[in-house]
């Protein structure tokens, strides 16, 4: 007797969303883990390495979350988006399906006097796309290996300390909009341990 089974039910695109944002908070715990001290490859190299290595995963994860948010219509534009790998591309593709594409930073929700709920700029540093885009090829420079013909100097100069680049990541989406095409928002809380549930509904903005 034969035994059916159930169809592996396929993720709507604001859980796929939240599975990249958890999985970015995952890879910046480990580079915390790093830069405190807690875990260390025992090579000074090798740290610096598996730093950047995850630095990078982080910002690709950026990327195809910010695909996901704006599938439908980047998809039809780009038939393989699936086999999309290189963020920057993939970053420059997005804005022109979608201006908006790239998280927005917020603050913590104020109570207005209506009782409607407002979400404050925010006014400290983040990742911009500008960052994005240069940290990102740092972390291409760092992890490739070094030509032993070359003249140029085996100092990368990465612009920032890592701490900073954290900061600047976490600032950016520790509570963040995606715009929707069609004027729909979706408002992410990225909490720091806790799973992340879809509890926001896309709205469209009056």
């Amino acid at each position: 007797m034969s035994e059916s089974r159930k169809p592996v039910p396929v993720p709507d695109d604001p859980s796929r969303y939240l599975r990249c944002m958890e999985e970015v908070r995952d890879r910046l715990r480990l580079v915390k883990s790093v830069t405190s001290r807690q875990f260390t490859t025992g090579r000074e190299f090798a740290d610096a390495e598996f730093v950047f290595l995850q630095l990078r995963e982080v910002l690709e994860l950026i990327a195809f979350a910010s695909l996901t948010a704006n599938k439908e219509k980047y998809s039809a534009a780009h038939a393989k988006f699936a086999t999309h790998w290189n963020a920057k591309w993939m970053l420059a593709d997005l804005e022109k399906v979608n201006p908006e594409f790239y998280p927005m930073p917020v603050g913590k929700p104020q109570e207005q006097a209506d009782g409607i709920k407002h979400f404050p700029v925010v006014s400290g540093e983040f990742l911009a796309k500008d960052d994005f885009i240069l940290l990102y090829d740092k972390c291409g420079e760092v992890l490739h290996a070094r030509n032993p013909f070359t003249d140029k100097s085996s100092t990368i100069d990465v612009l920032y300390p890592v701490t900073q680049w954290l900061s600047r990541i976490q600032t950016l989406l520790e509570i963040h909009v995606m715009h929707l095409l069609g004027g729909n928002k979706w408002v992410i809380f990225l909490p720091g341990s806790r799973s992340m549930l879809p509890k926001l509904p896309a709205r469209k903005s009056p």
